[in-house]
């Protein structure tokens, strides 16, 4: 029986507007009322112990904080907090009366906008992929951090998350989760925190730990064509908000990898790094990608008591994924691009960390972050002049290298989108595969000069490239031929990218 609040607000005379109509979503913490123009969320009454909704008070702070966190992200979705009063058993949204409840008021969304159903029709393209990561790269980067905030990064802090998961599944081994895995998972969580303490004393060093989403998975993405929103942050508990930026970067990797989107999810982690200039994150991806993954376990078992057998396969199914971040190991390579401006290295270097499950690191977005410019930010120098001189380029080039060693390093392969023009800088590329006895590939990139022109005159990217310093980039290039037949594959860029050259590249650095 529903209570007599609820009966209230579907009743479309409740509000001012006066719709046509009201659908209502309930979730185990809130009632969710969709009026067409305007959604109203009332949080229930409830305690879980990681939340706490039980008195008005308490509800009234967190729709508040709600309406903060989430303006963040979507500042005109939520629109801020009503009172909800009422008067000889009356209910009305901001009349006469005593208040007794608060809503969340908000602008309602179309859910075919929602990312995971844009996916399912095959909706979503690389500038989507580019947009949501550069989104989320600025949402880290000015997203609050202070002494207490960065405290939730110490690996106790942390420890008791990973703990408490473990503890609350405990009844579930042989359930939802076989005992062989519960084990492992286990020590290997407790074991890397243990362990590698340094690095998670380094992230807070880094400014890495910040007031976060917590909760950044597809169903809480929306695209209407032009703009995107970010919704549904959490506000009840801040340890699980104050958070390595890593743990949300992470969560929707590990959404789109459970949906079978992970050549998206690769799209969206390069274009995080691109943006971010946040690589030291892949040391602790896998960790946090495996805690993810378990916390959707979990509540998926806490739901058998309701939903059964379906409840029951689904959890098995996170924590099998989990299962497989933990055994799974990448074959390490190194790929190269080399090519003029223009001639379609980045967009194939894109494709193939997609297709192949590779780090990018890209030159364009390395110079800026290096020199403390955002790369979203254009700055277009004379050819080989300020930012492009040769010093700077030497020194771009040094750190792609150091990058690419402390990636592999963590165990992913790399693809360098960068046009290696001198002999020098490629020498830099077989030295390092040499070094570490891993395969290596140049990409030499090849495309008539009216097609080039046509495409920097429509680029709309992080690269300065220009058609006014074209010909001169074209008589500085060194043509790579110092290095052996075997190590370079001559890529037409004129078309797409074909299935024989990803079968080429894949048997080159087998």
């Amino acid at each position: 029986m529903r209570p007599p609040l609820v009966e209230a607000m579907l009743d479309p005379g409740f509000y001012p507007h006066r719709p046509k109509g009201v659908r209502l979503i309930e979730t185990h913490i809130s009632w969710v009322f969709l009026t067409g123009p305007y959604a109203y969320k009332v949080k229930k009454p409830v305690n879980f112990g990681f939340l706490d909704f039980t008195t008005l008070k308490q509800r009234m702070h967190f729709a508040r904080e709600e309406v903060r966190l989430n303006r963040r992200l979507s500042p005109d979705v939520y629109l801020g907090v009503l009172e909800i009063r009422r008067r000889d058993g009356e209910f009305s949204l901001q009349g006469p009366g005593e208040v007794v409840e608060v809503a969340v008021w908000m602008r309602e969304l179309r859910e075919e906008w929602r990312l995971d159903l844009l996916l399912e029709s095959g909706r979503v393209g690389q500038d989507l992929w580019d947009l949501i990561a550069e989104r989320i790269a600025r949402f880290h980067g000015e997203a609050e951090t202070s002494p207490h905030v960065a405290s939730f990064g110490e690996p106790e802090k942390v420890m008791v998350n990973v703990k408490e998961n473990f503890d609350q599944t405990e009844p579930f081994r042989d359930m939802t989760i076989p005992r062989g895995w519960f084990v492992d998972l286990r020590d290997y969580s407790l074991g890397f925190l243990a362990e590698r303490r340094d690095l998670f004393k380094k992230r807070i060093r880094s400014g890495r730990i910040r007031e976060g989403h917590g909760d950044l998975h597809t169903e809480n993405i929306y695209y209407d064509g032009e703009r995107l929103y970010v919704l549904d942050c959490i506000e009840f508990n801040e340890r699980f908000r104050f958070q390595d930026t890593a743990s949300d970067v992470a969560f929707l990797l590990m959404d789109l990898e459970a949906r079978g989107f992970e050549q998206g999810g690769w799209r969206f982690l390069n274009g995080y790094l691109q943006y971010s200039g946040d690589f030291e994150l892949l040391q602790v991806l896998r960790f946090y990608k495996i805690y993810r993954a378990y916390v959707r376990g979990k509540i998926e078992s806490f739901q058998m008591a309701q939903k059964g057998k379906a409840a029951q396969e689904k959890a098995r199914r996170y924590f099998e994924l989990a299962w497989r971040y933990l055994v799974e190991e990448r074959p390490r390579f190194l790929l190269a691009s080399c090519g003029i401006m223009g001639s379609g290295k980045s967009t194939l270097c894109m494709e193939l960390a997609s297709r192949l499950g590779a780090v990018l690191i890209r030159s364009d977005s390395v110079r800026k972050l290096s020199l403390g410019i955002p790369p979203w930010e254009h700055r277009y120098e004379p050819f080989g002049q300020g930012i492009y001189s040769p010093e700077v380029t030497d020194s771009v080039y040094r750190k792609m290298i150091s990058l690419a060693e402390e990636v592999l390093g963590a165990g992913y392969p790399v693809i360098l989108d960068g046009s290696f023009s001198r002999a020098s800088h490629r020498r830099m590329v077989s030295e390092l595969a040499q070094r570490l006895g891993i395969p290596y590939l140049f990409l030499y990139t090849q495309c008539p000069v009216e097609v080039i022109k046509e495409r920097i005159g429509k680029r709309r990217d992080i690269s300065d490239g220009r058609v006014e310093i074209l010909e001169e980039h074209i008589r500085s290039f060194e043509t790579p031929k110092e290095l052996p037949p075997e190590r370079v594959l001559s890529v037409d860029t004129r078309g797409p990218l074909s299935v024989e050259v990803i079968r080429e590249v894949k048997e080159r650095v087998r």
